[in-house]
């Protein structure tokens, strides 16, 4: 293992164009975006200051799928020979570097469309050295005010810092087809010596030119940054000799002589104009030549520490990454099983995951109840619905997988690895910590990725068509998605109605009992074992029916008089997911909705991605004179918040709710909503206190709605 606490840039960018440094597929997006986090990076580097660390793994070229940096297409390697660098840790710093201090990544990647990110990397940066006459406003850096650069030995630390150099960094984007002078792909010419000199701000000095590739004329780069810096150089000696050539009196003379110059020429040179440019000539020689050997420097010795670890040592450089990032932005697991499936598969794994979720899939409707089959019949039938996509597992315009969803690919597939004949002791804790999860054999990884895939889709089918789930993130224990996913691995048993109940009853069952409010990782084992003996057979249901006891029974957490409110105090309040729960359960049956008969409420609805849990009791029926709704809405001891007053509604609806008394909206409410909804009582209570009132019809829904609950149950399993 090579570890170099410095690191010649113009070194790496020679890598980059022959291909000896390549970005591995499987590495994360591009995301230092921000023209002020790249600028600051830029600012330390022009600071010496340290800039961290890169990890590279030295391997065959063909060991894994690769990219070059800054571009998110494919690199083809079929041309290389031997071994190269792949990128572990540093994509971030490299693509701002490879685009700050060379133009490598627009010369290897000339469409824009094929950029990583193409408004990041259409940008161009600048050191900005301040015009003579006004320097005194700024701080004189590099020595600007009497031509002379502070650094004698440039391998010394500069006196300023990082943040002092900042404002000095000019960052400048182009359009596509833009002919701007510093558009990389316009020609290179005076055109940008030029622009540099009528920079508005002061001079600029192109950093690109600091470390040409050799694709093109790197003589034609090397010539412009000579005749810019010498340009800056003398703009600086020309504005310096104007002014001295301005000033009246010896007196003035001499004294702007002796801020310039401190040696034994000053007498001789007050009164010889000749004399005066001859030296300042020679001053500015020298501070061009200062400026240019510090900037070579700064990027021919970059405090970079670069790492390189040989392949045979590939778990030991992911231990290294892991090391290097600690307290910071690690990789994740799943970012290091991407890594592991690459030794074996040159196949984009995060791509192939994509694939799989996106792809036509086939159901059956045998396993669902009649309402679902006449909601879903038709997109099954036509193969149009897709659990995935519809449960929002997949955002397409950032090109991100839901974390929920990699965490649970990540526990099934080292689940399922570990046991793959189902054998219900096997399952173990240890199975979905992360370490067990990353010592999985890479050939296990790629064999069994769309396995895994497909039994999270019949997962969520089954969320979705029987337990009013909308999009994954709406599944509050996402430990049950596991379960779930780990039995439909085994196609059968997907396409057994049977095992379909008993899986809601057992759902429905710890949802409401909060069998996994606490110790959830045991109780997903435990679980899990249970619900395999069940379907082999090897038990029976009398488990479930011994949850099903505690539905909406459970102390602290689902009982009667928590969810009433009768016992609220500053730490005994009823959880956010017992409201969920209640409303997902309704939404799984379908209801009517609250003022119009004719429209249906289900997950599949129209209006389903809009539907939002609002009270069904008002907040403005039970509010007294002076009081204001938003402030009963924070209020958690209020009876109107308690997870019983809730159901999803439509935009609509929401409208239609006013501050009208109790029973005059309740009037309004259909009557068909008012039964499924278990609120048709609403209008018997017309005098007494309003909260009392209310307490009352929540009490009876409660009722009704735990009988509904533990009777569905008990007809699942039956």
């Amino acid at each position: 293992m090579e570890d170099m606490n410095h690191t010649d840039f113009t070194e790496i960018i020679s890598k980059i164009e022959k291909k000896e440094i390549v970005l591995p597929d499987f590495q994360r997006e591009f995301v230092w975006k921000s023209e002020e986090e790249q600028c600051k990076l830029v600012a330390s580097v022009l600071a010496r200051m340290p800039i961290g660390s890169i990890l590279l793994l030295k391997s065959r070229h063909d060991e894994y799928a690769s990219k070059i940096i800054g571009c998110s297409k494919e690199q083809d390697m079929s041309d290389v020979n031997g071994e190269v660098e792949f990128l572990l840790d540093g994509q971030q710093r490299i693509t701002v570097l490879a685009n700050v201090f060379s133009s490598i990544i627009h010369e290897l990647c000339p469409k824009v469309s094929e950029l990583s990110a193409p408004i990041a990397l259409k940008r161009r940066f600048f050191l900005r050295i301040p015009k003579w006459k006004k320097i005194k406003e700024e701080r004189d850096l590099f020595g600007v005010h009497d031509l002379v650069f502070k650094y004698d030995n440039t391998k010394n630390d500069p006196d300023f810092l990082s943040g002092d150099i900042y404002s000095f960094i000019e960052c400048l984007s182009f359009k596509t087809g833009e002919t701007v002078p510093y558009n990389p792909h316009t020609e290179l010419d005076t055109d940008l010596d030029n622009f540099c000199m009528s920079y508005e701000k002061g001079y600029l000095i192109p950093l690109y030119l600091l470390a040409p590739s050799k694709l093109k004329n790197d003589s034609q780069v090397k010539l412009r940054y000579e005749a810019i810096i010498n340009k800056v150089a003398d703009g600086i000696h020309q504005e310096i000799l104007n002014y001295f050539s301005g000033l009246e009196g010896d007196e003035k003379k001499k004294k702007f002589v002796e801020e310039i110059f401190t040696n034994n020429l000053k007498e001789k040179i007050c009164n010889n104009i000749a004399l005066f440019e001859k030296e300042l000539k020679d001053k500015s020689k020298l501070w061009e030549m200062g400026l240019k050997d510090y900037l070579r420097v700064c990027t021919q010795e970059i405090v970079l520490n670069r790492i390189i670890v040989n392949a045979d040592k590939r778990a030991r450089a992911i231990d290294i990454y892991e090391n290097l990032n600690r307290g910071g932005v690690s990789l994740s697991t799943f970012d290091l099983i991407m890594a592991r499936v690459a030794t074996v598969s040159n196949k984009n794994f995060f791509k192939r995951i994509i694939d799989n979720m996106l792809c036509e899939k086939g159901y059956t409707k045998d396993v669902l109840n009649d309402t679902m089959q006449t909601l879903l019949g038709k997109k099954i039938n036509t193969k149009s619905y897709n659990a995935t996509v519809n449960m929002k597992c997949y955002k397409e315009q950032k090109n991100e997988i839901n974390p929920k969803y990699i965490d649970v690919f990540l526990d099934v597939l080292s689940l399922y690895c570990n046991n793959k004949d189902f054998m219900s002791d096997k399952y173990k804790i240890e199975n979905i910590k992360r370490d067990k999860i990353l010592s999985l054999n890479p050939k296990d990884i790629n064999e069994n990725c769309e396995l895994v895939c497909n039994a999270i889709d019949r997962a969520l089918f089954f969320f979705q068509t029987r337990c009013g789930i909308r999009n994954i993130n709406e599944i509050n224990y996402s430990l049950l998605l596991v379960i779930v996913s780990i039995i439909f691995i085994n196609e059968e048993w997907f396409k057994d109605k049977k095992i379909h109940n008993i899986l809601e009853a057992w759902y429905w069952a710890v949802v409401f009992s909060g069998e996994f409010d606490k110790d959830q990782n045991s109780k997903m084992i435990s679980n899990l074992q249970l619900m395999i003996k069940t379907i082999n057979r090897e038990q029976d249901v009398k488990w479930i029916e011994n949850i099903k006891e505690y539905v909406l029974n459970t102390p602290n957490f689902s009982d009667k008089d928590l969810l009433l409110l009768e016992k609220a105090d500053d730490e005994r309040y009823p959880k956010d997911v017992i409201r969920n729960f209640i409303c997902q359960y309704f939404l799984s049956k379908t209801y009517a909705d609250m003022f119009d008969s004719d429209k249906e409420i289900s997950v599949f609805c129209k209006e389903a991605d809009e539907l939002e849990a609002h009270h069904i009791i008002p907040l403005g029926s039970a509010k007294k004179v002076g009081e204001v709704t938003a402030k009963l809405r924070k209020e958690k001891k209020h009876i109107c918040n308690s997870p019983l007053n809730f159901i999803y509604i439509t935009k609509q609806s929401n409208k239609e709710i006013s501050d009208e008394s109790l029973k005059g909206y309740a009037d309004r409410l259909c009557n068909e909503a008012k039964t499924k909804l278990y609120i048709s009582k609403y209008s018997t209570y017309e005098s007494g206190d309003s909260e009392d009132k209310i307490k009352k019809i929540l009490a009876e829904r409660f009722e009704y709605l735990k009988g509904d609950i533990t009777g569905h149950i008990k007809t699942l399993i039956s």
